[in-house]
């Protein structure tokens, strides 16, 4: 796939566990009801869809095909851990989720 983020339309991403090891970065735009879960640094190399009964969820990744980033449409609670319940099965520490930190989305940032 092209560099950059390239939309996947044609494949769901399922079989796999999502592993956060670094205290993640949720961006929060509530007047757009959308949250984007930082992971952790990289280049986001393509996005896939991810089937959600509840939301709109994609999923970033990089060159390594490790996920760098969740962007969820169509929330109204931005907690981490409501939040990560969208994209089973995620593991991580309490320690790791208690850590995490939370901001206003940035637009600029994402361009």
């Amino acid at each position: 796939m092209n560099a950059g983020s390239s939309l996947d339309t044609g494949t769901d991403v399922h079989g796999f566990v999502i592993s956060i090891t670094e205290p993640p970065v949720v961006e929060v735009d509530t007047e757009a009801t959308a949250a984007y879960v930082r992971l952790r640094p990289g280049k986001v190399v393509h996005t896939k869809p991810f089937g959600c009964s509840s939301g709109f969820v994609m999923l970033d990744f990089d060159a390594d095909e490790n996920v760098v980033g969740i962007e969820i449409l169509g929330q109204q609670e931005f907690s981490i851990r409501e939040l990560i319940k969208l994209v089973p099965p995620v593991q991580a520490t309490e320690s790791i989720l208690d850590r995490t930190r939370y901001r206003t989305a940035s637009f600029a940032e994402a361009v």
